[in-house]
């Protein structure tokens, strides 16, 4: 079982956001130590990254391919080089093709190792993917040109939120599949995914700067607890 990371040194919504604090720690260090007990692969375009996973022992750290970097800075359809990096990350280090793959984010800080191993255990219900969601009992609406559609409400009476049919969103907190899977389908979902429910918590996941505060304060209030009364 391997984890794999793609980890940037450049941000463009939070400049340096990977090397932002959350308590006494980067960003991206607080899901790294979460997983020590794992066994880690990043894939990064900075030095220092590279140079400081020299002193843990649990990662392999590795340089970036300049043919990715050079895809995501000229392709002009804007599209991300994480399949084609998820791809080479298993041709050079993932030997068994029923090896299980976790790919991740260090952008989700809340992450547990508890929660990846549950849900690893749907691989063994039928499933040849698992991806992480949140469930939302609201009124929501999708939005198009010129339009507003209901998704999961009928706009002419007036239901409890309770009863709604859940809008499922997708979070990019983990995908959890085999090698053979990935490699029959090029995607991290396969044709029979598990939609994992993510807590609150877990499921925040840090792409603005509002994301980023709601980070801090969260973690500032667990650690109070943790230090007041022993608990999280």
């Amino acid at each position: 079982m391997k984890v794999f990371i793609i980890i940037k040194e450049k941000s463009e919504r939070i400049p340096n956001k990977n090397f932002q604090l959350i308590g006494n720690l980067p960003l991206w260090k607080h899901l790294i130590y979460e997983l020590k007990e794992w066994d880690v692969y990043i894939d990064t375009d900075s030095p220092k990254i590279i140079e400081e996973c020299k002193d843990l022992n649990w990662v392999t750290a590795y340089p970036r391919k300049q043919k990715f970097i050079d895809f995501e800075n000229l392709d002009k359809s804007k599209l991300s080089p994480a399949l084609m990096m998820i791809d080479n990350f298993m041709d050079t280090y993932v030997h068994d093709n029923n090896e299980i793959i976790i790919t991740t984010h260090v952008t989700s800080p809340f992450l547990k190792s508890t929660t990846l191993k549950n849900a690893i255990k749907k691989l063994n219900e039928g499933y040849d993917s698992i991806l992480s969601v949140t469930k939302h009992h609201e009124f929501s609406w999708l939005e198009q040109i010129g339009d507003m559609t209901p998704i999961n409400f009928n706009p002419n009476i007036i239901q409890k939120t309770q009863d709604l049919s859940p809008v499922i969103m997708s979070k990019g907190a983990f995908f959890i599949f085999k090698k053979k899977t990935f490699k029959e389908v090029n995607n991290r979902i396969g044709n029979k995914p598990y939609y994992y429910p993510l807590s609150n918590i877990e499921g925040i996941d840090i792409d603005n700067y509002d994301g980023l505060e709601l980070a801090k304060t969260v973690y500032s209030g667990q650690k109070t607890l943790k230090d007041y009364y022993g608990k999280t």
